[in-house]
């Protein structure tokens, strides 16, 4: 296949990047040196490389295709057992770094392929951390991925459902980028997003779930000095307030690069 034919292709099939995932592809599975790649046309015969040209054309994701994906400052393996790890996410995680002091305990709520903790873990000193989800998958994945970075000897991993039971003992704090899409807005998405498990995505009560969950559960097993964070949406903050207030928390809310609410940070009050 011809590196034009496969940027052609991608284009008629709706590929927002076209040119980008071929030469994504074309390089990582062909072998093929992305200087070449612009400065002319290149044929790859490899059976891989047309397959995930196919692939990508029928709009699965380029990261499952691809088998892996850089997230903060590590590289994570991804399948279709979890979400894809996105820059969004990565803010949660730049907070959550420069507050958590040296030999804290976290927890990772709805860890997916593991980034928010591995990667919070991979950029501290002496942390250490529980990662839990319902998925065995999930977690198989992220145990991949601590040995990968480097911190499976400070992770500990829990298959739990997270909506009926609790993670035992405390944390400095706990930090969580759980489903968060209503059903519409998620029938709505991209046709990539489908590919996606859609219990990564979807939370009943307009979205806010796990949050009603999560804040009363994990109010008390924080340290004083420390804090619940959450990725939200980006027309969720209002409800974080609201429901932070009636668990007697304060909430702040900040802001992505784009301008957009993109994470909940809930503390104690301090006479609590």
């Amino acid at each position: 296949m011809k590196f034009s034919e496969a940027v052609r292709l991608l284009a008629e099939s709706g590929v927002d990047s076209p040119r980008y995932d071929a030469a994504e592809i074309f390089s990582v599975l062909g072998g093929c040196g992305r200087a070449m790649l612009f400065a002319s046309d290149p044929e790859c015969d490899s059976p891989k490389v047309s397959l995930a040209v196919m692939r990508r054309a029928k709009r699965e994701p380029l990261q499952y295709i691809l088998g892996a994906v850089d997230f903060f400052r590590e590289k994570y393996e991804v399948s279709r057992d979890c979400l894809i790890p996105r820059q969004d996410t990565e803010l949660l995680v730049e907070y959550a770094i420069g507050h958590i002091p040296s030999g804290a305990r976290i927890a990772d709520l709805c860890t997916g392929s593991g980034c928010v903790g591995i990667s919070i873990l991979a950029n501290t000193e002496n942390t250490s951390a529980v990662l839990s989800d319902l998925s065995d998958g999930a977690l198989e994945l992220a145990r991949k991925n601590a040995v990968i970075n480097g911190v499976c000897d400070r992770a500990e991993f829990v298959a739990c459902d997270l909506l009926r039971e609790e993670l035992p003992g405390e944390f400095f704090a706990v930090v969580s980028n759980p489903p968060y899409v209503t059903e519409d807005a998620y029938l709505s998405l991209e046709s990539e997003i489908f590919f996606e498990p859609r219990s990564a995505f979807v939370a009943d009560e307009n979205g806010l779930q796990f949050y009603k969950k999560f804040i009363p559960t994990y109010k008390t097993k924080i340290s004083r000095e420390g804090f619940l964070a959450f990725e939200i949406g980006y027309d969720q903050a209002e409800s974080l307030r609201r429901i932070a207030e009636s668990e007697g928390m304060k909430c702040e809310i900040i802001k992505d690069y784009s301008g957009n609410d993109r994470v909940a940070v809930l503390r104690p009050i301090a006479d609590r």
